[in-house]
């Protein structure tokens, strides 16, 4: 896969360098060897299941997945790859190409009005990602959690709630009726979703339904109209809806997730499955070189000693924050950036989650940010994690949906009892000198000084012990990760 993706870089994608190279409308310089590009991706299914409906027996197997509703994806544009030719009116072509590539993206974002535009998005997104970080990651081992993976899985199951099931999980949402919340989505979404050819962040939603329930077709229009969400109708219970669904996830989050086996085993009583996939994939604007990494020790929570391959370089002139239980510290990637938390010595990731400001308050532009130098040591690391958010759910209150005899799916379909039997959100993370590529976040730190710099401008992000980590672009929350055991 990183093959595939190196190719499309090689071919498309301009370096830094060259860009302010070509705004300023200079000459060419040495090009440097094109980025290895990285992912992040996650996926989210939330089950809804039915039992004792009189009549219903178990599907047949049928053909491949019957699609229901398909949302239209608009079409988007491609970074221009650097010129062939060392000229002057190569570069001068290029540089026009580089701008119309740069209006076209400008054009789709404006389709939508901007996050800061929607009155309480911004305020309802950082307390969503703080809560329900808070529930999602609690407990021990690696977690990787995507906020923003829930929030439209949780969007399309206010579509196809009523009455009290659906405003719990518009209170949880914070947003104030279901017009507000597709207004929302639309903006997230055109602010996010990128796929130019050298960076991608893919939003992926689906509906499946079992071939013994009945459904509003309008209900599964507007999921697709509103939230790019596909419909399918398969006979649940059976290997083929399992494969269709593992199949369509892998396809959405490029075969991250889903490419070796089962996301979920369906059964006869599976009346439908929402599926929020997250995937993200880009490189280290500054990559690690592979000549600085080195073997050196990480001490897990269990005080168990192990030998990882750490990353190493040194960053100035940049931000990082030092607060009471931690310090923290950012890498830009091309689409967004990665920041490091690293807790104080008897402080462990649960006691910063339980701070509902703390992901809130991770910004490197803050008043109290310390201008200087951060010496990285980074493990290598490739993770995955397996998350029941059923718990989560119920401590964000919502609890009808999950109830058999309080939920109330009516929009969707007439069938009695539905409600929410099973949510679950599957992640993995890998990172190396390039960039991250992945589906979670699960970060390792690197061993070197133990002592602090007496220099109060120097930062030391050497993540030898148990650490957080945020995926960030646009300001939002994509994943949050806490790394326990880097093996």
């Amino acid at each position: 896969m990183l093959d595939r993706y190196k190719a499309a870089n090689d071919a498309l994608r301009p370096s830094a360098e060259l860009v302010d190279r070509a705004a300023a409308g200079t000459g060419r310089k040495k090009r440097r060897r094109p980025l290895i590009p990285a992912a992040v991706a996650a996926v989210l299914a939330a089950v809804l299941l039915f039992t004792g409906v009189p009549g219903l027996t178990a599907p047949t197997v049928g053909g491949s997945a019957q699609a229901l509703a398909v949302p239209e994806y608009p079409e988007l544009p491609k970074a221009p790859g650097e010129p062939l030719l060392d000229t002057e009116q190569a570069w001068i072509d290029w540089n026009d190409a580089y701008d119309a590539y740069q209006d076209e993206w400008d054009a789709f974002r404006d389709a939508a009005p901007a996050l800061e535009d929607q009155p309480g998005l911004p305020e309802a997104l950082a307390d969503f990602s703080a809560n329900s970080a808070a529930l999602a990651l609690a407990g021990e081992y690696n977690r990787i959690y995507s906020p923003i993976s829930l929030w439209f899985a949780l969007a399309m199951l206010a579509e196809t709630t009523a009455g009290e099931t659906r405003q719990q999980v518009l209170t949880a949402l914070g947003a104030e009726d279901l017009e507000q919340l597709r207004g929302w989505a639309d903006s997230l979404w055109h602010a996010l979703y990128t796929d130019d050819g050298t960076a991608s962040l893919l939003l992926g939603s689906s509906i499946w339904l079992g071939e013994g329930m009945d459904f509003r077709q309008d209900v599964l229009d507007t999921l697709a109209e509103r939230y790019y969400a596909a419909s399918y109708r398969v006979p649940m219970g059976t290997d083929e809806a399992d494969s269709a669904l593992a199949a369509w996830v892998a396809e959405q989050t490029r075969g991250l997730i889903g490419g070796n086996g089962k996301v979920l085993e369906t059964t006869p009583d599976t009346l439908a499955v929402l599926a929020s996939t997250l995937y993200y994939q880009a490189g280290w604007r500054n990559e690690f070189l592979p000549a600085n990494t080195s073997k050196d020790i990480f001490t897990t929570a269990g005080g168990e000693s192990l030998t990882v391959d750490f990353m190493h370089r040194t960053d100035r002139n940049v931000s990082f924050l030092r607060r009471e239980g931690y310090e923290a510290a950012a890498i830009s990637t091309y689409l967004g950036q990665m920041v490091f938390v690293l807790p104080e010595e008897g402080v462990t990731p649960n006691d910063l989650l339980s701070d509902p400001d703390f992901l809130s308050g991770l910004d490197m532009d803050s008043g109290d940010a310390i201008q200087g130098e951060v010496r990285w040591s980074v493990p290598k690391f490739d993770v995955s994690s397996d998350l029941d958010l059923k718990p989560t759910l119920e401590g964000l209150g919502i609890a009808d949906a999950l109830d058999r005899d309080a939920a109330d799916f009516s929009p969707l379909t007439d069938t009695e009892p539905v409600w929410v039997d099973q949510v679950k959100q599957i992640a993995r993370v890998t990172v190396d000198e390039q960039g991250v590529e992945a589906a979670a976040v699960t970060l390792m730190a690197a061993a070197g000084s133990s002592a602090p710099p007496e220099d109060p401008a120097i930062c030391v992000m050497d993540l030898d012990r148990p650490f957080l980590f945020l995926i960030k672009a646009e300001g939002t929350v994509l994943f949050v990760g806490a790394v326990e055991n880097p093996g």
